[in-house]
């Protein structure tokens, strides 16, 4: 069992390795962990990273302490039965001013007007991407009908 301490909004991967082999790991073998913490308790899965290596990646959303146990269709001795936990704690106000990431995933306020992070601070995006160029705003089959002047 592998443990660790880690920061909350801090990735956490976890490394299996298979044992039998497999024709087409990415089709042939679905990998997952039951993960579990504080007001949280969800199946999160995996992908193949080549060889015989399958990842799973998870959050800690709030502090505390974690856990979580692997599985794969079909049963593999070394992608099964494994288990790890640890040890979430908050990041100082120091770090988070250090890194605005470290406020959690970004999702919309109460008010659907907005982006703020996970923590409740506001969240200002700004960049030189076409945001909305694929929403109903920009309808592109009329763009596209009067430049070709149908």
């Amino acid at each position: 069992m592998s443990t660790a301490n880690i920061h909350i909004w801090q990735k956490y991967e976890i490394t299996l390795e298979a044992k039998n082999t497999y024709e087409n790991p990415y089709t042939d073998v679905m990998v997952w962990v039951d993960f579990t913490g504080p007001n949280f308790k969800k199946r999160v899965y995996g992908f193949w990273d080549g060889g015989n290596l399958f990842r799973v990646r998870v959050v800690a959303t709030e502090p505390g302490e974690w856990s979580w146990h692997s599985c794969s269709t079909p049963p593999d001795p070394g992608l099964c039965g494994e288990r790890g936990r640890f040890t979430a704690v908050e990041w100082t106000d120091k770090e988070k001013a250090a890194n605005a990431c470290r406020r959690g995933f970004l999702r919309a306020t109460s008010n659907g007007h907005a982006i703020q992070y996970a923590d409740g601070t506001p969240c200002f995006l700004i960049g030189d991407t076409w945001w909305a160029g694929a929403t109903f705003r920009h309808r592109w089959t009329e763009d596209i009908l009067s430049l070709i002047h149908i």
